[in-house]
């Protein structure tokens, strides 16, 4: 994935917040989009908006952990993995 595909990703999951501001999974998509190419605090915030929305999406807290792990939060990101188990995530 280059910069301009990552740009366009982007720019459709904003349009799509445009619509509906309360679409968790449209978050869940942006956090690990920002989370593949290294932006991991903001992937973090993404995740937050998401699990506000939708706080049973196993993959989304899988996301925070690793995004937390990046930032070196292990503790953090050992409790949201526990909570993606808990939820059903195998990853």
């Amino acid at each position: 994935m280059d910069g301009k595909d990552i740009d366009r990703m982007l720019a459709v999951i904003g349009k799509k917040l445009e619509t509906n501001i309360n679409d968790s999974e449209t978050w869940a998509a942006k956090a690990d989009l920002l989370c593949s190419i290294g932006l991991y605090e903001n992937a973090v915030r993404c995740c937050d908006k998401s699990l506000t929305i939708d706080p049973d999406n196993a993959f989304t807290w899988a996301t925070k952990g690793n995004a937390l792990d990046k930032l070196g939060k292990h503790e953090e990101a050992q409790a949201a993995f526990a909570k993606a188990k808990e939820l059903g995530y195998i990853g």
